[in-house]
């Protein structure tokens, strides 16, 4: 009987739940660290690097995703929308090719979050 009812209770709370959200939330941190890992890896081999959304396909999956060239493709979530980045190219001192400050949108659910990308220094913040 307990079994029963525990099965009812967790079908109607996973019809609840929102994971846009939190998904939302865990891409707008991948994105910043990629930015990161790209400035990184153009500084350390003194050669520009560059960071391209949307990859479509990404990885053998039929949806966009980011990518930082020569490393893994990482898919947006479903439920997860990412405007304002295209292509960022950091050159060998870790300059972006920006000439102003670069919002990126990471929205799902009831989750919007914004990050900045400075120009001349590359500095990725929210």
């Amino acid at each position: 009987m307990i079994i029963v009812i525990m099965g009812i209770l967790s079908t109607y709370a996973s019809s609840r739940l929102n994971f846009a959200s939190h998904d939302a939330s865990g891409y707008a941190e991948i994105v910043k660290s990629s930015i990161r890992l790209a400035q990184k890896l153009a500084v350390a081999q003194r050669a520009a690097h560059t960071v391209t959304f949307p990859v479509n396909p990404c990885g053998g999956s039929p949806v966009n995703g980011l990518q930082v060239a020569g490393e893994q493709c990482v898919p947006v979530p479903n439920g997860v929308a990412v405007s304002g980045l295209s292509t960022i190219t950091f050159d060998g001192l870790g300059r972006p090719d920006v000439s102003a400050v670069t919002t990126i949108t990471v929205s799902g659910g009831d989750v919007s979050r914004v990050i900045f990308l400075e120009p001349e220094t590359g500095y990725v913040h929210e």
